[in-house]
């Protein structure tokens, strides 16, 4: 079995759960920030807009059994593949910025009473470089072992916070102008790269009809949790949702058994931050495994390494400086997004079509 090889289930599972995960720290906040009681929208937006891109690949893998470096080896030489693989090896990495120092900011808070030095979030390396030197069927096992956890997790922490909320809160529904949603929906862009994903899967399955309608279907799924994650943490704190950080973790601070219990709700901040950095430490190996197409020798720990002491290092310079890399991220992360993850897999789409019909037209 191939270090990179994944099962259908496995794919639907990172696409949902991994696809949720990650975007349950500062994106709800975010998304109150810039558009109020209609935050469920752009991330409604933005799924449907990955789903297509996911849709898109997964007709490309009903057509070819082929990976994404074959089919562009195939058609552009080995030079440009390397040189596309190269450029999706540093998306990745740059990609597993912004969460990481959400991910850097949440354990800070959550789990601490006071801010901590930034010698506690360093053990994090030595999780990123073991997991980033293992291929996707790693990736995959983990997504199946998360998958409970996640589901387990997420429920508890809406149920507890269902109680304390006031949906009303969310009306009127769309009372905000359309520019501010589609504002939100470009900044928030940058988290839904489910896409360029779908291409360094292509070939690494075994396709079977009705399973691009799985995969698309789970794709749609995860930006629904995400979505109702939002509706929920609006409901619950209203105007003051924009200064509430980390929606995950706050929306089941209210419910009523904490004060004689204690903060159990913790223990499933805790395990559902586990779920979080696997899904984080798929971009470093993403971006690992385009560099092995990238160099054409499998030394996936060197790459790892490498890929670890790029991030480390950008954790010193950005130290305190999250509210730049959010900036940065919403900007310059969302078009190369917009470029590499949708537009890339809608050309390869059309290509492959065309490529069909003139076949059908020649015989």
């Amino acid at each position: 079995m191939s270090k990179n090889e994944l099962s259908v289930r496995q794919i639907c599972i990172m696409m949902c759960i991994f696809n949720a995960a990650i975007k349950l720290m500062l994106y709800p906040t975010t998304m109150a920030a810039a558009c109020g009681n209609a935050l469920w929208a752009p991330v409604l937006f933005d799924t449907a807009v990955q789903t297509l891109c996911v849709w898109a690949v997964c007709i490309v893998c009903s057509r070819t059994k082929k990976t994404f470096f074959s089919l562009l080896k195939d058609t552009f030489g080995r030079t440009v593949a390397r040189i596309v693989y190269a450029v999706y090896a540093l998306y990745f990495i740059l990609s597993a910025v912004a969460p990481m120092t959400e991910q850097q900011a949440m354990v800070h808070e959550v789990f601490y009473d006071t801010i901590p030095s930034i010698m506690v979030f360093l053990p994090f390396f030595f999780f990123a470089v073991y997991a980033g030197s293992k291929g996707f069927a790693n990736a995959g096992r983990t997504a199946e072992v998360c998958l409970p956890v996640f589901a387990v997790t997420a429920a508890m922490l809406v149920i507890m916070g269902l109680p304390e909320c006031n949906f009303s809160a969310l009306l009127p529904v769309f009372a905000r102008p359309a520019a501010d949603m589609f504002s939100a929906a470009a900044g928030g862009m940058f988290r839904f790269n489910g896409g360029a994903f779908m291409l360094l899967f292509m070939g690494n399955f075994s396709y079977k009809r009705g399973d691009a309608a799985k995969i698309t279907l789970s794709s749609a799924l995860g930006g629904l949790v995400v979505a109702v994650v939002c509706a929920i943490f609006y409901a619950v704190y209203s105007e003051l949702a924009p200064q509430q950080y980390f929606a995950i973790s706050k929306i089941s601070i209210f419910f009523s058994a904490i004060s004689l219990i204690g903060r159990t709700d913790l223990l499933a901040v805790y395990a559902l931050d586990i779920v979080m950095l696997f899904a984080l430490a798929v971009n470093i190996q993403a971006a690992a495994y385009c560099l092995k197409k990238v160099v054409g020798r499998d030394i996936m720990p060197v790459y790892s390494f490498a890929i670890n002491a790029v991030l480390i290092t950008l954790t010193f310079v950005l130290n305190n400086k999250f509210a730049l890399v959010q900036q940065l991220a919403a900007v310059y992360m969302g078009w190369s997004t917009a470029a590499l993850s949708c537009a890339v897999p809608a050309l390869l789409l059309v290509c492959m079509l065309v490529k069909g019909g003139a076949r059908r037209e020649k015989v």
